[in-house]
């Protein structure tokens, strides 16, 4: 049943959509790639969208949350059921905070398998009329090629690293780690404005389940950008290609759907990263 479901309703059809645009786009692979990911972000964006409301109804939520930790602070139970009627009667799902994160996942790990079978010229799985519509005999070739790059190239396996193909390959890598730092900080400020003008808390604040989950953020923030680095060194370069794509097409997204909220996302930005940069000087100057 699970391989049915695999193969018939996530496998074949994102083959399918790969070979369409990268027959449409000049049998440019590379460019079939960026395409996806701009489609998955449009795919996506109902659950984006929710994402955000939900994160910022939390922001909301926050004082009344706070008021309730230190009312219940030595009953644990009564908190939590205080916790779920606040949650319940504002509209507020802890799920939907998890927004694209499994749905971004199964489309990684089916874009893989994919690309990887294209390069390889297995289209088992290919829609009979794509076939026609593409080729008029069952073997013809991929060109996996992209501005003189070989997608299916890994930089870990290359056998000279610092040659010209793998340090473009390594300035991949690094660029998908540094777009994804990047756009997690932009989307985090997007949905929750008032994070840039979070204060610093007291001892006793640090201990509370909010500020402990606001801290395994942060420390999220910098571990899965460099997940990401040593994926996309250890994975063939159209993965890198595509994390970097879709990082900017999340940002895209943001911009044509609110620009008076993106502009403001991207000064909270810029003001947290200022603020870092003040905070380390001053330390420095200690």
């Amino acid at each position: 049943m699970f391989s049915w479901i695999w193969t018939n309703l996530l496998y074949n059809p994102i083959l399918n959509v790969a070979l369409s645009l990268y027959h449409i786009l000049g049998d440019n692979l590379g460019l079939a790639i960026i395409a996806l990911a701009i489609i998955f972000r449009l795919v996506l964006l109902p659950l984006t969208k929710s994402q955000t409301s939900m994160t910022r109804k939390m922001a909301s939520l926050k004082p009344q949350l706070d008021a309730l930790q230190k009312k219940y602070k030595n009953n644990p139970e009564k908190l939590s059921q205080e916790q779920m009627k606040l949650y319940k009667a504002s509209g507020y799902n802890p799920l939907g905070c998890l927004g694209t994160f499994i749905p971004q996942l199964l489309i990684i790990i089916v874009l893989y398998q994919a690309i990887r079978n294209i390069a390889a010229n297995n289209i088992n799985g290919m829609y009979p009329f794509i076939h026609e519509w593409i080729a008029s005999s069952k073997d013809f070739l991929i060109n996996t090629k992209f501005l003189g790059l070989e997608l299916t190239n890994i930089y870990s396996e290359l056998s000279d690293k610092f040659s010209k193909e793998g340090i473009v390959f390594l300035i991949i890598a690094i660029l998908a780690g540094v777009s994804q730092y990047f756009t997690t900080k932009f989307t985090q400020l997007m949905q929750n404005p008032q994070a840039a003008k979070s204060k610093k808390k007291k001892k006793t604040e640090e201990l509370s389940p909010e500020a402990l989950q606001e801290n395994m953020s942060k420390s999220f923030n910098y571990v899965l950008p460099v997940m990401t680095i040593l994926f996309a060194i250890r994975m063939p370069a159209f993965l890198g290609l595509y994390w970097v794509a879709q990082s900017f097409a999340l940002i895209a997204q943001y911009v044509l759907l609110d620009w008076d909220k993106t502009k403001k996302g991207v000064q909270n930005l810029i003001s947290v990263m200022k603020k870092g940069k003040g905070k380390g000087n001053v330390e420095a100057e200690k």
